[in-house]
C-alpha cells in the first residue's frame, strides 16, 4: 500500500510541476507593455520607410521628366536637321 501511495504522490507531483503556473496580472501587463513598445517602434520605422520611399519616388519622377524633355529636344533637333524630311516611298 505504501508503494502505491508513493507512486500516486509522485505522479501528482510530476503533473503539478509540468503545469504552467498561472500568469500574474503584473507579468501579463509587463508582457503587453513590451509588445506595445515593440509595435510602436515598428510603426515609427514603417513611417520613416514610407517617407523615404515618397522622397525617392519624387526624385525618380523628376529625373524621368527631365529625360523626357531631353528625348523630345533630341527628336525635334533631328527632325529639323534632317536633310531629306520626306524620303521617297518604295514601290512594290
Amino acid at each position: 500500500m505504501r508503494f502505491s501511495n508513493l507512486i500516486v504522490i509522485g505522479g501528482l507531483l510530476a503533473s503539478l510541476s509540468a503545469c504552467e503556473r498561472p500568469e500574474s496580472a503584473q507579468d501579463r501587463r509587463a508582457r503587453e507593455e513590451r509588445a506595445d513598445q515593440t509595435a510602436h517602434k515598428a510603426g515609427e520605422e514603417a513611417y520613416r520607410a514610407a517617407q523615404k520611399t515618397k522622397e525617392l519616388t519624387r526624385e525618380a519622377v523628376e529625373k524621368l521628366r527631365k529625360a523626357g524633355h531631353e528625348v523630345r529636344e533630341g527628336w525635334e533637333d533631328a527632325k529639323h536637321n534632317d536633310p531629306d524630311p520626306d524620303p521617297p516611298h518604295r514601290k512594290r
